[in-house]
């Protein structure tokens, strides 16, 4: 089984709250840097035309502790559930100095028509893409593979 996709950032000054810890809401953020690090890495962000996009449906986060200024936090990426025009991706943060769990996390991206202001079917590259990864990361194929609609 080979590992999930892990994008390494550090907390930035503007990131922390009165508390001095990573504001709540900048998780989100960091889920998105790691989801286009990812799509770039394997090549899918080349493939989003006006037609065939992607905008998030959903997402969820748990906190688990806080991060903080100075932190170097490792997020892995992994395929989730891929339907018909929409698929799962799941986060883990971990604090790389000691391993702690800072927060998981889920987005689901809908395949778009920007010009249809529309979602549309997941294309059979995307797919293809995207159940490749998730079986080199080891993802069950039941998990992988539904196909329900959004």
């Amino acid at each position: 089984m080979s590992q999930p996709f892990v994008h390494t950032l550090s907390p930035r000054f503007s990131d922390l709250d009165v508390y001095n810890h990573v504001n709540n809401a900048v998780y989100l953020t960091y889920f998105e840097e790691a989801r286009i690090a990812l799509m770039n890495f394997i090549g899918l962000r080349s493939l989003f035309t006006r037609r065939q996009s992607t905008v998030i449906a959903h997402a969820e986060v748990d906190y688990r502790a806080p991060a903080h200024l100075g932190d170097v936090l490792d997020i892995a990426v992994t395929v989730g559930t891929i339907r018909n025009s929409s698929y799962e991706l799941l986060y883990r943060i971990t604090r790389r100095s000691d391993g702690a769990l800072i927060a998981t996390g889920k987005t689901v991206q809908v395949c778009y028509n920007f010009e249809l202001n529309c979602p549309t079917r997941l294309p059979e590259e995307w797919r293809r893409i995207l159940q490749r990864l998730a079986a080199e990361q080891g993802v069950p194929h039941d998990a992988a593979t539904t196909t329900h609609t959004a």
